[in-house]
């Protein structure tokens, strides 16, 4: 019979991704091919990315990739070259974000090679988002003397690619959050490599794709990276660019709870993609490599630039200026009645989005990035960088 955890946590994550277009599979801890896999060992769904492989990479409207082509991008995404998860992830990122090359057609471009997409970011809809939940993984030899398999309450896929692990704890359990946070580290092998236990564990094979990890007891919910402790991992406080009062109604709430507010705010189809293709990146400080994503604050404020920008309306014409006025964003006084604020003003042409930076307490906000104007906003949520502490507020 479930349990709390499942009825109160798990369940109505699972309800509110499908509300918002996901597909649920149930997950099988004694049948692999439930899962669309061969063995427990296997972390990709690799039917499903075979499939939409030949689905988003056309030619004149048609498939065109090979049985051949099709096996180097599915070795290229599950055999990276890497020996640590933070490492793996990074060299996966760049394989999602960016696409990778494979050999052309005689006849189509000059014969040049073409980028295969793994992800079609452009359109939401022409992608398979998926939750599994109890979602069992094999551990590795080396990795498996004290457990042989770990089994998260939740993984969420991206045609079949684990993008998102999600480990749900009871409402009722005293510091369940920080035990969520302390399974998912060791779920990534996070644990040995700070020198907290003596011997490696988990299966850090799943988390070579993860963009980011979600603990949650549904009244509270926090989002962290790979490598992060508990105390980095942070809540999400937006639904940008929906309204808050509209996905309560949707769920048929007065108030959302923080695990609702999460996952209208970071995990539709449309804002998934978004912070992973363009609010995900990595920085080396102090000589180790670190994986930040934004914070909520720096996604509602360009996505609602945009929306103005789309619309044509000032900050003042859209009530910012109002909740300004109400002290709704720290950091920054309203503006004199009468005038409009420069940041209202609209861009020069071809002008690239990007954060206002420096908002905020300092140390709190990164500038630089790999990726476009939207990255250089991103947050830090530390990722593998030991005895790296965030600034005193």
């Amino acid at each position: 019979m479930a349990g709390p955890e499942y009825k109160d946590v798990e369940k109505p994550f699972i309800d509110q991704l499908v509300g918002q277009g996901w597909e649920f599979l149930a997950g099988s801890l004694d049948d692999p091919d439930a899962t669309h896999r061969e063995s427990f060992a296997p972390v990709v769904m690799e039917p499903v990315l075979r499939q939409r492989l030949r689905k988003i990479n056309l030619r004149a409207g048609e498939p065109w990739l090979d049985e051949a082509r099709l096996d180097q991008a599915v070795a290229a995404i599950t055999r990276l070259p890497a020996s640590r998860v933070l490492e793996a992830n990074q060299q996966a990122t760049d394989l999602l974000v960016n696409g990778l090359t494979v050999e052309g057609l005689e006849g189509w471009d000059g014969g040049r090679g073409q980028t295969l997409r793994y992800i079609d970011w452009e359109e939401p809809a022409n992608n398979v988002f998926t939750v599994v939940n109890q979602f069992k993984v094999k551990c590795p030899p080396g990795h498996d003397s004290a457990k042989g398999h770990v089994i998260p309450d939740l993984v969420l896929f991206v045609n079949g690619i684990p993008l998102v692990v999600v480990e749900c704890k009871s409402r009722s359990v005293p510091e369940g959050l920080s035990q969520a946070v302390d399974q998912l580290r060791r779920y990534h092998d996070q644990r040995f490599l700070e020198g907290e236990v003596g011997e490696h564990e988990g299966a850090p094979a799943l988390f070579a794709t993860s963009q980011f990890l979600v603990a949650s007891n549904f009244d509270e919910a926090r989002v962290g990276t790979i490598g992060a402790r508990f105390a980095h991992y942070l809540s999400w406080k937006t639904v940008a660019p929906l309204r808050e009062a509209e996905v309560a109604i949707d769920l048929g709430v007065a108030d959302l709870s923080a695990q609702q507010r999460l996952v209208a705010g970071m995990l539709t189809k449309a804002n998934l993609l978004d912070i992973v293709r363009h609010y995900t990146l990595f920085m080396n400080v102090g000589g180790q490599t670190i994986k930040l994503v934004c914070r909520y604050q720096q996604f509602r404020g360009v996505t609602r630039a945009v929306e103005r920008l789309k619309s044509g309306k000032t900050r003042r014409e859209d009530g910012e200026a109002d909740r300004l006025q109400r002290g709704g964003y720290r950091g920054r006084p309203a503006e004199p009645q009468g005038r409009d604020p420069a940041a209202a003003r609209p861009p020069p042409a071809g002008h690239r989005r990007a954060t206002q930076p420096g908002r905020g307490r300092p140390g709190r906000h990164r500038g630089g990035g790999t990726g476009p104007g939207r990255r250089a906003g991103a947050r830090r949520v530390r990722g593998q960088a030991q005895g790296v502490q965030p600034r005193p507020g």
